[in-house]
């Protein structure tokens, strides 16, 4: 046999074997399943984040969704109801005698963001205030021997109309599982207010929410102000009160 092939194929055996006999180097475990564990105490360390997932700044929404709007429904269809709606008018002011009354107001829907009413008040609460019997309490003057009083006249009742505009609906939280869905109007109104001995004008301005609870029964709730014309030992005076009024209002 020749020297020359039998040195190679010597030298093919050696190389064959040592391929063989090549540990394989191990792959490393993905990044997910490794656990680090403290030497000193056995306990596997806290996983850190792997910040190679945050999402690059370059992420766009699709613009399939560009011009998709979400908008809800109303809570009803509100054109051509007929509505009733009482409610208790509260006054917070520095008038000597409160002007607290049950209001009853009688209305039609000509739109889905009109509603016009009917306002009568058949009763008035009037009570003195701190003011008026403080100056009562002063006793007689020295100067004419009569006892001090505020003088000013009772309201009796009232009638006229009332306005709301309602451009915006939408929905409320009630608690956290609670939701419900309301209105959220501007109150406008105009009435005769008959007093003792004569009549003034009112004026009222208000913001109001609508809240349904169901297809008849809801709650209203409004807070503002008015301009009263009341008298005062026959002189006219305006007086601005403030108002708090809670009510029902029912569609039908």
């Amino acid at each position: 046999m020749n020297k020359k092939l039998f040195s190679l194929k010597i030298l093919f055996v050696l190389l064959g074997i040592w391929t063989v006999t090549l540990p394989a180097k191990a792959e490393a475990p993905p990044a997910s399943t490794e656990i680090e564990v403290d030497p000193a105490t056995s306990v596997p360390k806290r996983s850190t984040l792997n910040h190679s997932l945050k999402p690059g700044n370059n992420d766009e929404i699709s613009s399939l969704f560009d011009n998709v709007v979400a908008v809800q429904r109303k809570a009803k269809v509100k054109s051509g109801k007929f509505l009733f709606n009482p409610y208790f008018s509260y006054d917070f002011s520095d008038a000597p005698l409160t002007m607290y009354g049950l209001d009853l107001n009688f209305g039609y829907a000509i739109g889905e963001f009109w509603e016009v009413y009917f306002n009568y008040t058949p009763y008035y609460i009037n009570q003195e205030r701190a003011i008026a019997k403080k100056v009562r309490d002063l006793g007689p003057l020295q100067s004419t021997g009569q006892t001090a009083e505020v003088t000013l006249e009772k309201v009796i009742a009232s009638y006229g109309i009332e306005v709301n505009w309602v451009p915006i609906y939408g929905k409320d939280s009630w608690g956290p599982y609670g939701i419900v869905r309301s209105d959220t109007y501007l109150n406008m109104g105009f009435s005769l207010v008959k007093q003792d001995s004569g009549s003034g004008n009112k004026y009222k301005l208000a913001i109001g929410k609508t809240f349904f609870l169901s297809d008849y029964f809801n709650l209203r709730f409004n807070a503002g102000a008015s301009y009263v014309e009341r008298r005062a030992l026959g002189v006219i005076a305006g007086t601005t009160i403030g108002l708090l009024e809670a009510g029902l209002v029912y569609y039908f």
